[in-house]
């Protein structure tokens, strides 16, 4: 029994001495017992969830990553550097390095001169071979053009209109079936603008 005591005493000065020291990480070691007890602490958990369907489609976007064709476009910025002295060639079928770094120079031309871009970028028809949502055909009335400083042309399918009340936005399960969206793109990878982008489209989903 007295050994028991002198067992006990021992363990109050340790656990004492643990607390109360500026000592790292002993202080923690004597309140093990009472994580460990909180741990043990018996909890319930409720859960539920509601169910919200049908719901809207997301919009998509989506824009060619080059926002340019070189066809519409190298006619134009060929005069441009000619008139200006800019080129370092007579060539107007093939575009360098040097003349590539006056392309941005072109553009903010235009604009100035009010001049619109949008017959130099890439039309509906061109990027669009096919399109379908929940299996019915999708037409061009269905996406909403915009114009991206980065892009160019994009287009949007199921955008919300700023004075819309939400009438001409589709739910996922329009036609009965579970929201499926089918592109096939053609991104005319030949009428890049060189050392302005690779060969790729930009995607991106929106919340209604």
């Amino acid at each position: 029994m007295q050994d028991e005591t002198k067992q006990h005493c021992r363990r109050s000065i340790i656990r004492e001495f643990c607390l109360n020291t500026s000592t790292h990480a002993l202080s923690g070691i004597a309140r093990s017992e009472t994580i460990v007890a909180y741990l043990k602490y018996p909890t319930q958990i409720d859960a539920s969830y509601v169910s919200e369907w049908p719901q809207y489609f997301p919009a998509f976007s989506l824009c060619n990553a080059s926002p340019l064709r070189f066809d519409k476009f190298k006619e134009p910025f060929f005069n441009y550097i000619k008139t200006r002295n800019l080129t370092d060639s007579n060539d107007t079928t093939t575009l360098s390095p040097f003349q590539a770094h006056y392309i941005r120079d072109f553009l903010i031309d235009k604009i100035n001169r009010n001049e619109s871009l949008k017959p130099l970028f890439y039309p509906f028809s061109s990027m669009f071979s096919t399109c379908s949502f929940n299996v019915v055909r999708c037409l061009e009335t269905d996406f909403l053009p915009f114009i991206s400083s980065t892009y160019g042309l994009c287009y949007t399918f199921n955008a919300k209109l700023k004075y819309s009340n939400n009438d001409s936005i589709r739910y996922g399960n329009k036609n009965g079936a579970d929201g499926n969206l089918k592109l096939g793109l053609y991104v005319h990878n030949h009428q890049y603008v060189p050392y302005v982008r690779d060969s790729k489209c930009i995607f991106e989903y929106h919340r209604i």
